[in-house]
């Protein structure tokens, strides 16, 4: 049965659901933003961040960036980071790469992952461009190690550009020494403010 407020205010879906396409996202200052800076990374094969608190649209604005790339010429690889190790990070690549391995070993599956950049980029002549969404959620040791993906030929290769969205503490995560050799390859920035009423909005609202 059609909910009561779709029918009086003439919807013909949610107006506020999470299931957008990506030709009904807003085109807003801030989603453009996010997009120019996205095509800058990509484009000098580098790392970009993103960030912003719950609600701010960073997904949503990565969505629309993606969305500009030439599916012939570009490969979108997107994971969600969780707290879990760099063997977790690894084998949720792997399967964006639709790798078929078992192996739970991280230099093996390292060198799997590194190779079918390669395989993309050299051979199928397609650009990999990896986002981490809930980069906030990273251990210190993964965001250590993460650069090494990067980095190909003596590190003159640019052939995997990767952009981090996460929450604020992202920066204060990238602050760390051992994170030094990831953040130093930061070439752009962008960071989304939650809107008034979302931010201020009583949690009985929002359920």
């Amino acid at each position: 049965m059609k909910p009561s407020y779709l029918h009086f205010f003439a919807f013909t879906h949610e107006p506020f659901g999470a299931d957008l396409r990506v030709d009904q996202i807003l085109q807003t200052l801030k989603v453009l933003a996010v997009a120019d800076r996205f095509d800058y990374t990509v484009r000098l094969g580098a790392i970009g961040l993103v960030t912003g608190e719950v609600g701010s649209g960073k997904s949503t604005a990565l969505r629309f960036a993606l969305s500009r790339l030439h599916p012939s010429e570009y490969r979108p690889l997107w994971i969600t980071a969780s707290s879990g190790s760099i063997l977790e990070c690894y084998r949720q690549l792997s399967s964006e790469l639709e790798v078929d391995t078992n192996s739970f070993s991280r230099a093996a599956l390292l060198r799997i992952i590194r190779r079918q950049i390669l395989e993309l980029a050299c051979n199928r002549k397609q650009k990999p461009v990896l986002v981490i969404d809930e980069a906030s959620l990273l251990r210190i040791e993964v965001l250590a190690e993460l650069h090494t993906l990067t980095q190909f030929e003596g590190d003159s290769k640019p052939y995997l550009p990767i952009v981090l969205a996460g929450q604020n503490n992202l920066l204060d995560l990238l602050l760390y020494r051992t994170s030094v050799p990831l953040a130093s390859r930061i070439v752009a920035r962008c960071h989304l403010e939650a809107s008034p009423e979302r931010k201020w909005m009583p949690i009985s609202t929002i359920i």
